[in-house]
């Protein structure tokens, strides 16, 4: 009798690993389908965060593009300006009544505002457009 008793004994003991080998067996292979799973998501992840970078530097560029467009818009702006106020200067020189005309502002004349050196300015390119219609001696 003690021999099936020990028997049964063993019995159990065999079929208790081999349940809790099976079920090892099983919660391996779950956990390592979750693992692939985990591994899938952060590759799209890593994918989309290499996107949204890329995206960023075709943001940036087209940012540095726009401000060097704004800013050679601005500098054609600036020069375009410098020479209606170039022309309104030297239409106001070739004027001779622009002396006598009074200022509807109140200000002084652009004339009166000139300082020296841009009357010298003004006198060196008057100098060098006759220069080129008459030489001098």
């Amino acid at each position: 009798m003690a021999i099936v008793i020990i028997a049964v004994i063993v019995a159990v003991v065999v079929f208790g690993r081999r349940a809790k080998n099976a079920a090892n067996r099983k919660r391996a292979a779950d956990l390592r389908e979750k693992a692939r799973a985990d591994a899938l998501g952060a590759h799209e992840r890593s994918a989309e965060a290499a996107r949204a970078a890329a995206d960023a530097a075709r943001a940036e560029s087209e940012a540095e593009r726009l401000h060097k467009e704004a800013t050679e818009k601005q500098r054609a702006a600036e020069r375009a300006n410098e020479v209606s106020q170039d022309r309104l200067r030297r239409a106001e020189e070739l004027d001779p009544d622009a002396g006598n005309r009074s200022d509807p502002t109140g200000a002084e004349s652009r004339r009166d505002r000139d300082d020296d050196e841009t009357r010298r300015e003004r006198d060196d390119d008057q100098g060098d457009q006759e220069g080129r219609r008459s030489p001098r001696s």
